[in-house]
């Protein structure tokens, strides 16, 4: 399976490179093909992993008075959450778990709202006034744009981030060689859309969307924070992107690097969701939460 999406992207990187490159006249009058149907980028259209539903039954409790909602990342689906969700539930927490903007391929701005849209749903079902967020990769930045820009804050009592661009990323810093001239800046920002969508830029460091959300600091006000990383993300890099920091002496921030604690632990950004010991952290954190 693996050796057949490594195809389709040599094949889609050698169309674009043939595009960009200098080509006959013959070649430049061939007319373009016409899409029936727009493509999804190449992470939204891999096999999902695990199966995961709601249950719409759920409902906090005096122990445990916020529902979790667990914000998938980019090319994703919810059942990545699986083993986790059934975790969390069994620790008596209500839990969901949603799927939007094309499997996070579609812009930060457009899935945000549509996860905002969800939590609302989240919080009249249950009748619960705030809710513990976790998310992996881009659902963590997510999860920030709505608390900031969509004014979800007061809504949220701690947000949980698991391998999180919070400061943009290199993407283990293959753009700076690719993007020194004007094609390979061309030919990265292609290779990036076909594979991650609109939200791809998005993400990279030094990108205003992430500067709006850490001006003046990135905390909101009443919410704690706890950020989860692994030293083998080989895509959110460097590994202290996925840190928060704050001035504020009593700002209510933990930043764990899995391998200070198990420092022989293999773990790699698409595992961090059903790894064994980053769901003991996030269950650790949540009931660190002050009832």
């Amino acid at each position: 399976m693996a050796n057949h999406y490594l195809a389709e992207l040599q094949q889609d990187i050698s169309g674009k490179l043939h595009r960009l490159l200098p080509t006959r006249e013959a070649d430049v009058e061939k007319p373009p093909r016409q899409a029936t149907k727009p493509d999804l980028p190449l992470t939204a259209r891999l096999p999902p992993r695990g199966h995961i539903e709601d249950d719409w039954r759920a409902r906090p409790t005096a122990q445990r008075p916020w529902p979790v909602v667990l914000i998938h990342g980019t090319g994703d689906t919810n059942g990545v959450w699986q083993q986790l969700a059934l975790d969390l539930r069994e620790d008596g927490w209500a839990v969901f778990v949603p799927e939007f903007g094309n499997r996070c391929t579609a812009g930060v701005e457009e899935s945000a709202e549509q996860v905002g849209a969800y939590i609302g749903a989240v919080l009249t079902v249950t009748g619960a006034e705030q809710v513990v967020l976790v998310g992996h990769s881009q659902g963590g930045v997510l999860a920030r744009y709505w608390m900031r820009l969509l004014d979800g804050a007061p809504k949220v009592r701690h947000l949980v981030s698991l391998g999180v661009p919070h400061n943009g990323t290199t993407m283990g810093g293959m753009l700076s060689s690719i993007t020194t001239t004007k094609m390979g800046e061309s030919m990265m920002t292609s290779i990036i859309q076909s594979w991650f969508g609109p939200s791809g830029f998005q993400l990279i460091t030094g990108h205003p969307l992430l500067d709006e959300l850490n001006a003046g600091g990135p905390l909101e006000p009443g919410v704690g924070y706890t950020n989860i990383a692994t030293r083998n993300d080989t895509i959110i890099q460097p590994t202290e992107t996925s840190f928060l920091d704050s001035e504020d002496p009593d700002a209510d921030i933990t930043n764990i690097l899995l391998q200070d604690l198990e420092p022989t632990a293999l773990v790699l950004h698409i595992e961090l969701p059903g790894d064994a010991r980053i769901r003991q952290l996030v269950r650790e954190a949540l009931d660190a939460i002050p009832v």
